[in-house]
């Protein structure tokens, strides 16, 4: 079973632990939809482990490797943020190795020339261009959260099926889905235990 939550606004936006945690996590020199953006995403991850019956403070949301908390290592999780939403995918270990998640604004254009560099040559065609990105984003980081890769991988080397993703030089796959919130398109990467 997973977890998925998407959110627009702060529940207490005037809590100063939301000022320590940005200042503890990206300094003091933060453009502010970067903040935002950083905000709304620990938002979505609260949110979805209180779904799971697990209540989060502020103060517990520093994360290890971008997707890893401390005092919950059963559970793995992605986030994923733009200027306007914050998003969070969370599951128990025990059910799935990793998971990824990515959000993009649904009118986002994606150039041809950055397609052509993270498409494989045989990706599902009948998919639009911002909802190839916003997937090869959300398996990546499911790829990359699982610890079994010491470098990046190319975004290339990830083939979308329908309703599957293949890693062919790791042997690794899963599933994937796409959802659409309000203008948000959001895609969620699965690789099980």
């Amino acid at each position: 079973m997973y977890t998925w939550k998407i959110t627009k606004n702060l529940t207490n936006p005037l809590d100063p632990e939301w000022d320590e945690l940005t200042l503890a996590c990206l300094g003091e020199q933060v453009h502010k939809n970067r903040k935002m953006g950083f905000l709304l995403s620990r938002e979505a991850l609260k949110m979805a482990f209180m779904e799971q019956g697990v209540e989060l403070q502020i103060k517990d949301l520093k994360l290890q490797e971008f997707h890893l908390l401390h005092h919950l290592p059963e559970f793995t999780f992605s986030l994923t943020h733009t200027k306007d939403f914050g998003a969070a995918l969370i599951a128990k270990r025990k059910d799935f190795l990793s998971v990824g998640i990515d959000v993009e604004n649904e009118s986002r254009t994606v150039k041809d020339s950055v397609l052509n560099r993270i498409a494989h040559p045989e990706d599902l065609t009948n998919l639009r261009k911002i909802e190839v990105w916003c997937l090869k984003e959300a398996v990546y980081k499911a790829l990359m959260n699982s610890g079994k890769f010491s470098s990046s991988i190319g975004f290339t080397s990830i083939q979308l099926k329908q309703n599957r993703w293949d890693h062919s030089p790791s042997g690794l796959s899963g599933e994937w889905s796409l959802q659409r919130v309000d203008e948000a398109l959001i895609a969620m990467a699965f690789l099980k235990s």
